[in-house]
């Protein structure tokens, strides 16, 4: 019988594991990509100093939880956006705004699909 408790009991920590990672990797990736989406719209609208400032938010909070997203989401989509940041970030340094705005917008949808992917619902706890 302690050997059933014992299973059930770490068959509840393992759903409560899993339920506060779906939740922080979703609270992780919503910011970010609000942040990159205010970006794209700035540097459309000209405000090219809010663009860098908005840019440089979101990825400074792509790079602080990067081991967090390796430990539990696909590589291939993080990879995609590091490309994405990357190319931005070389857009705004040689002033090229449309690219950069154009970089910042395909960012924000790869993330808000990375937090859509693992946000808290009832199929992805199946």
């Amino acid at each position: 019988m302690k050997r059933c408790w014992f299973g059930v009991f770490l068959l509840a920590a393992l759903l409560a594991g899993s339920l506060a990672v779906t939740w922080g990797m979703d609270g992780v990736h919503r910011p970010i990509a609000q942040e990159l989406g205010r970006a794209a719209a700035s540097a459309q609208a000209g405000d090219w100093r809010r663009a860098g400032a908005e840019f440089q938010q979101a990825q400074a909070g792509w790079e602080k939880f990067a081991h967090f997203r390796a430990c539990f989401a696909d590589h291939t989509p993080m990879e995609a956006v590091d490309e994405e940041l990357a190319a931005a970030g070389c857009a705004a340094s040689l002033e090229q705004w449309p690219d950069f705005a154009a970089a910042c917008a395909r960012a924000a949808k790869m993330v808000a699909a990375v937090g859509d992917s693992h946000r808290l619902t009832w199929w992805n706890l199946l």
